[in-house]
């Protein structure tokens, strides 16, 4: 699905989503599960897509950065979820291990982990596994953070990654990402007798979106925006596409 916006629409829309903020509150969803975080207002979801059964991806990223050459890097942030296949209870660790074939660190400098659930004398449980490192990529060093989380048979991975020359740029946006991250349960997921079923909702939702688009009231486009991001995550591609073009405008 190609979208097209009118001038006048563009110019509207920057008048409701006024770019201001020094940092933003993100919560990405998928079934019953949440993520939430703090990033710079720097970072933009450049893309979501979501099949609406097993896998849900987000990609954010920033304006080009320069580095002392002249040469432009655009640091990447990927938040991935994935049920296992097959369905079948994941275990944390193992998890980790088994997802490191998503990441390509050779120079692990640094383990990490994030949102702490118990503790004890004989040890602390925490809900994401992280670690840091670095690649080669010809003659660049690539700096990346690699995290993941498991809950149930649904298992997350988090991929930061940016070259070294202007990764320190980008340095307290990252601090504040994962100071802020946290997995949380959805309160009242949404459950469907089939998937047929599930994916008829999604075209509902993303033509009441569409309508009030139309209106170019602000409460109704805040809606629309909510019900585009509601259609993305129960399996509608065009849907997914519409949103992050709204979400890009003035990118």
């Amino acid at each position: 699905m190609k979208v097209t916006f009118l001038p006048s629409f563009i110019l509207f829309l920057f008048s409701v989503f006024p770019l201001v903020a020094e940092s933003e509150n993100w919560k990405t969803c998928f079934h019953s599960h949440c993520i939430s975080f703090r990033l710079s207002s720097n970072w933009y979801l450049t893309n979501r897509r979501s099949n609406g059964i097993t896998t849900k991806l987000d990609h954010f990223r920033t304006k080009p950065i320069k580095e002392e050459s002249g040469r432009e890097i655009i640091p990447a942030l990927v938040i991935v979820f994935k049920e296992s296949e097959p369905k079948q209870m994941l275990d944390p660790l193992l998890f980790h291990i088994e997802s490191k074939k998503y990441t390509l660190i050779s120079n692990i400098r640094e383990y990490y982990q994030i949102q702490k659930l118990s503790e004890s004398k004989e040890k602390d449980v925490y809900k994401f596994l992280g670690m840091v490192g670095t690649f080669k990529d010809k003659e660049d060093s690539i700096v990346q953070h690699y995290i993941t989380a498991t809950e149930g048979e649904f298992g997350f991975t988090i991929l930061v990654t940016c070259f070294e020359s202007v990764y320190p740029q980008i340095q307290k946006d990252i601090d504040l990402f994962l100071a802020s991250l946290v997995y949380e349960k959805r309160k009242t997921p949404r459950i469907f007798v089939s998937v047929n079923d599930q994916y008829k909702k999604a075209k509902e939702i993303e033509k009441s979106a569409q309508a009030r688009l139309q209106t170019k009231q602000v409460e109704e486009i805040s809606i629309a925006l909510d019900e585009l991001n509601d259609a993305c995550e129960l399996g509608s591609p065009s849907a997914c596409e519409l949103f992050t073009n709204l979400m890009n405008i003035g990118q």
